[in-house]
C-alpha cells in the first residue's frame, strides 16, 4: 500500500519561508510607495504565522479516509488499485452571482458563467426586498421577470447553480436598506410584512436554498439618521421568524461588515452572537464582510494597519471561533486602483496571502469574493460619489480576461490545494488516503474490471468507505 502526499513535511518549512519572502515578492512586480506602505503588514517575514497558516492548512483542510472493497457477491476484494481525485472542495470558494444573465450579449454571458464556475462551488443570489418586489405582492422571482440591473431572477440564478453543482446561498432576508417604496410607514405594519416576505421566500426556496443571510449590517445601523421605522430588535425578530419558516437544516447567518477590531469579549460582532445564540435562534454562522474600501485610496493606509495585519486578523478569528459556530468571510473587495502603481498585481498578491490565511484558520468555512468583473459593482443612485467601480475590485476585466488575481486564486483552489492520489489496496491492510476534504472521484481497478464511483472525505465524519464494485 503506498500513499501519496501532496506536500512532503520535511519541506514545508522550506517552502513556506520561500513563499514569503518579501524581497522576493517585491521584486517580481512594481508597487509604489503608496502600495507597498498599505500592504507592509501583510507582505513581511513573520515566521511564526508563516508555519501556522501552513499547518493549519493541512490541519483544518486535509483528513484520512479508509477504503474497504466488496465484490458483486458481498465478499471482500483481494487487491486493487485506487485513484482517488478531489473534484469539489467542501469548504465554499464563492462569489455574488448578480451578474448572472446581466449582459447584453449571449456570449458575454456565457463568458461570465464559465469564469464563474471554473473557480467557485458557491454563488450569492440576490433577495434584496426592493427589487425582489418592486410592487406589493408582486414577485420577481419567474425567470421572466421584468429586468433590474444587479439583479437577476431568482429561478434564473438557481438554474444556473444547477447547471454547474454550485450552492446557492440566499442574500439578505433582512436589512434595513433596500426597503420597497411601498413598504409600511409604521414599526408594526413593517413587521407584520416582514414577515410575510420571509415566509413568502422560505415557501418558495427554503428547500432548495439552504445557506441564507438573516440579517445585514445593523451593528453600526443608526436609527436616528437612517430609518426609524425597522422593527423592535429588528435583528432577533428577523432570526426569530427565519428559524420558524425555515427548515432546520438551515444555516441562518448574521453579516456585517463591521468585525475587524477586536475588543476580546466586547467586540460588538461577537457579543451580538452570543446574544442570538443565547436566544436559540439556530444561528448557524457569521459573516465577516471584507471590503477595502476608502473614499480616498491613499486613506487605505490607516485602515490597513489592522485590516492587512496576520496577527490582527487570526485574533478576530480566533475570537470569534469562541462561539462554536463558522463563520465565513462574507463579502471581499481588494483594489486594483490605479493609484497603487501596478494595481493588478498589488491586488494578486493581496489576494492571494489573505485567501491562505483565511483557509488556514479552523472556524472559516467560505471565503466570498464579492464583484467578479470590474464595471459591474454597486453604484449608488441616491449619492453619486460613491460608485465603488473605481476600486477595481473584479477578478476578471470587463472584457472577461482574466486579471492576475484571478489565476492566482485558481491556482491554489485548482492546483495547490486539490488531491490526486494512487491507493494500492489489498484486503486486510491499511488502505487509507490523505486528501482535501470534498468530493471525490474514484478509479478502481481489479485484475479484470475498471470500476468508477464517487465519495465525499467530509471533516468531522469517521470517513470509511464501503465500496461495492458492480
Amino acid at each position: 500500500m503506498q500513499v501519496v502526499f501532496e506536500h512532503k513535511p520535511q519541506n514545508i518549512i522550506n517552502y513556506i519561508y520561500s513563499y514569503f519572502n518579501i524581497e522576493k515578492v517585491l521584486k517580481g512586480f512594481i508597487m509604489n510607495e503608496l502600495a507597498k506602505d498599505i500592504a507592509k503588514n501583510l507582505l513581511k517575514d513573520d515566521p511564526e504565522i508563516e508555519v501556522r497558516v501552513a499547518r493549519g492548512i493541512e490541519e483544518n483542510r486535509k483528513g484520512f479516509g479508509e477504503m474497504k472493497l466488496i465484490d458483486k457477491q458481498g465478499k471482500p476484494v483481494e487487491k486493487a488499485q485506487i485513484t482517488l481525485k478531489l473534484i469539489r472542495h467542501e469548504f465554499h470558494f464563492g462569489c455574488n452571482a448578480f451578474m448572472t444573465g446581466q449582459f447584453k450579449e449571449a456570449e458575454e454571458n456565457a463568458l461570465y458563467e464559465q469564469r464563474f464556475a471554473d473557480l467557485f462551488n458557491l454563488a450569492v443570489v440576490p433577495f434584496y426586498w426592493s427589487d425582489t418586489e418592486p410592487e406589493d405582492g408582486k414577485l420577481r422571482f419567474g425567470k421572466d421577470s421584468p429586468f433590474i440591473y444587479r439583479r437577476p431572477p431568482v429561478d434564473m440564478v438557481l438554474d444556473f447553480c444547477d447547471k454547474y453543482h454550485i450552492i446557492p446561498k440566499g442574500h439578505p432576508l433582512c436589512w434595513h436598506m433596500f426597503l420597497p417604496k411601498w413598504a409600511p410607514l409604521d414599526k408594526k405594519g413593517l413587521a407584520e410584512r416582514i414577515e410575510r416576505h420571509i415566509a413568502e421566500i422560505a415557501s418558495c426556496y427554503g428547500q432548495r436554498i439552504k445557506i441564507w443571510d438573516v440579517c445585514n449590517e445593523a451593528i453600526k445601523w443608526y436609527p436616528l439618521h437612517i430609518d426609524r421605522r425597522m422593527p423592535e430588535r429588528h435583528v432577533e425578530f428577523a432570526f426569530e421568524t427565519a428559524s420558524r419558516y425555515m427548515p432546520r437544516s438551515s444555516t441562518l447567518i448574521y453579516n456585517d461588515y463591521a468585525c475587524w477590531a477586536n475588543n476580546g469579549d466586547y467586540t460588538a460582532m461577537y457579543m451580538l452572537g452570543r446574544h442570538l445564540k443565547n436566544l436559540n435562534v439556530n444561528l448557524g454562522a457569521l459573516g465577516l464582510q471584507f471590503h477595502l474600501f476608502a473614499r480616498k485610496i491613499e486613506e487605505l493606509r490607516h485602515e490597513a494597519e489592522i485590516r492587512l495585519s496576520p496577527r490582527h486578523l487570526l485574533s478576530c478569528l480566533d475570537q470569534y471561533a469562541k462561539l462554536q459556530i463558522p463563520v465565513n468571510i462574507s463579502e471581499i473587495t481588494i483594489p486594483a486602483h490605479k493609484d497603487l502603481g501596478n494595481g493588478a498585481e498589488f491586488q494578486k498578491e493581496v489576494a492571494r496571502r489573505l485567501y491562505r490565511l483565511w483557509f488556514s484558520h479552523h472556524a472559516v468555512d467560505g471565503i466570498v469574493w464579492w464583484n467578479l468583473v470590474d464595471d459591474t459593482a454597486y453604484v449608488n443612485p441616491d449619492n453619486t460619489t460613491w460608485n465603488e467601480n473605481e476600486f477595481k475590485g473584479g477578478l476578471i476585466n470587463r472584457d472577461f480576461s482574466p486579471k492576475p488575481a484571478y489565476d492566482a486564486l485558481r491556482e491554489l483552489i485548482k492546483k495547490e490545494w486539490t488531491t490526486k492520489t494512487d491507493l494500492h489496496y489489498t484486503v486486510g491492510g491499511n488502505n487509507r488516503f490523505n486528501g482535501f476534504y470534498g468530493d471525490y472521484e474514484v478509479t478502481v481497478t481489479t485484475d479484470t474490471e475498471v470500476f468508477k464511483k464517487k465519495l465525499k472525505l467530509s471533516r468531522g465524519s469517521i470517513n470509511i468507505f464501503n465500496l461495492e464494485l458492480k
